[in-house]
C-alpha cells in the first residue's frame, strides 16, 4: 500500500464534525525499532481558510490498518513551533524508548503549529495561543477539535474514541491542552500540562505591551493595558475560571496532570489550578520538581506525563 505520508490526500472526516484537510510529508525513514517523524505536514483548513502546518510521529511498525492510540501534543510559545518537540525535546527517541519498554502503548503523535502565520517574519508574528479570535474571524481552537482531531485519527488509524485519545503540551501548549480538555469534557482520556502557561491576574496586568500583543491581543482585544485585559473574553479562556464554572460532575470525566518547576514563573498559576481542581474533587495529579521553565525540565518530565496518560488510555 502506498505510504500515506508521501502523497497528497483530501479527506472528509465525520468523527466529530465534517472536516477536510490535505497533507503532504517527507518523513524520516524508519528502520528497526525506530518510529517515523515528519516535521512539516501541510494541511488546508476550511475553518481557517488557509494552510496549517503540523509535525507527526508514527510508532515503530506502524501499519495503515492498525488501531493506535493518539496523543495531540502542543508546543510552547517564544521561539518554539511544531518542530520543537522533535528537535529540542528529542521526542522520537523518548517515545521509541518508552514504547520498547512497554511503559506506553504504541501511539501516533500529532503536533499542530500554533503560529497564526508560520511564514511571517518573526518580528511581526502572533500566536493563536490555541484560542479563537475575539471577532470570530480566525477560529483556531475550533479548527483543532472540529477538523484536525478527526482528520489525524482517520488518516493514521488512531484514536476514534475518547478512551484512545490524549492531549498534552508544554508552557503555552500546556495551557492549550488543559483548555481543550476542560472545554470538551469527555473528549480525551487524559490531559497533561508541563509548566502550563496559566498566568495569575497580576501577571496578566503587568505583561508588557509586546508580550500581550503576541499572545493575547487577537483573542481578548487589541491594545488593552493593565486591568482592561481582565475582560469577559479573558475570563472565558481562563483555565481557572473554566474550572470554577464547570460542574464537578463534568470535571470528573477527565483526569488532569500538572507538572511545574518550583522556580518557574508559572508555579503560582499552576498551584491555583491545583487548588481549584481539589475544591471540585476533580481527579488530577499535581507535581513540582526542582527546576525552571526550560527543555531540561520538560524532557525529564514528559516520561511521567506519558505514564499518567497510559494509565487512562483504553
Amino acid at each position: 500500500m502506498e505510504d500515506p505520508l508521501k502523497r497528497r490526500t483530501l479527506l472528509t472526516a465525520s468523527t466529530a464534525a465534517s472536516a477536510a484537510l490535505a497533507a503532504t510529508a517527507a518523513p524520516a525513514r524508519a528502520h528497526g525499532g525506530r518510529g517515523r517523524t515528519a516535521e512539516t505536514l501541510r494541511t488546508h483548513s476550511r475553518i481557517l481558510g488557509r494552510e496549517v502546518l503540523h509535525a507527526l510521529y508514527l510508532p515503530p511498525g506502524w501499519r495503515p490498518r492498525g488501531r493506535y492510540r493518539v496523543l495531540f501534543l502542543l508546543h510552547g510559545g517564544g521561539v518554539d513551533d511544531r518542530t520543537s518537540w522533535l528537535r529540542e525535546g528529542r521526542l522520537r527517541q523518548l517515545l521509541d524508548r518508552a514504547i520498547a519498554r512497554r511503559r506506553i502503548p504504541p501511539l501516533v503523535v500529532a503536533i499542530p503549529d500554533a503560529w497564526r502565520d508560520p511564514y511571517a517574519p518573526k518580528e511581526g508574528r502572533q500566536l493563536t495561543y490555541y484560542m479563537n479570535d475575539a471577532d470570530g474571524s480566525y477560529r483556531y481552537a475550533d479548527m483543532v477539535t472540529e477538523e484536525f482531531v478527526p482528520y489525524v485519527e482517520e488518516r493514521y488509524g488512531a484514536g476514534g474514541s475518547p478512551g484512545r485519545r490524549g492531549i498534552g503540551g508544554l508552557s503555552m501548549g500546556g495551557f492549550g491542552a488543559l483548555s481543550f480538555a476542560l472545554r470538551h469534557q469527555g473528549m480525551f482520556a487524559g490531559a497533561f500540562g508541563l509548566s502550563a502557561a496559566h498566568r495569575t491576574d497580576a501577571q496578566l496586568v503587568a505583561l508588557d505591551a509586546e508580550s500581550y500583543r503576541v499572545r493575547f491581543a487577537r483573542a481578548w482585544g487589541e491594545g488593552l493595558v493593565g486591568e482592561e485585559r481582565l475582560n469577559a473574553l479573558c475570563r472565558y479562556w481562563s483555565l481557572l475560571d473554566t474550572i470554577e464554572r464547570t460542574p464537578a460532575e463534568q470535571l470528573a470525566r477527565t483526569p488532569y496532570y500538572l507538572d511545574c518547576g518550583a522556580y518557574d514563573e508559572f508555579f503560582e498559576g499552576n498551584a491555583q489550578l491545583h487548588l481549584a481542581l481539589t475544591r471540585k474533587k476533580a481527579a488530577h495529579r499535581f507535581l513540582s520538581r526542582e527546576g525552571t521553565h526550560d527543555w531540561e525540565y520538560w524532557t525529564s518530565g514528559l516520561p511521567g506525563a506519558l505514564d499518567f496518560l497510559a494509565e487512562h488510555l483504553d
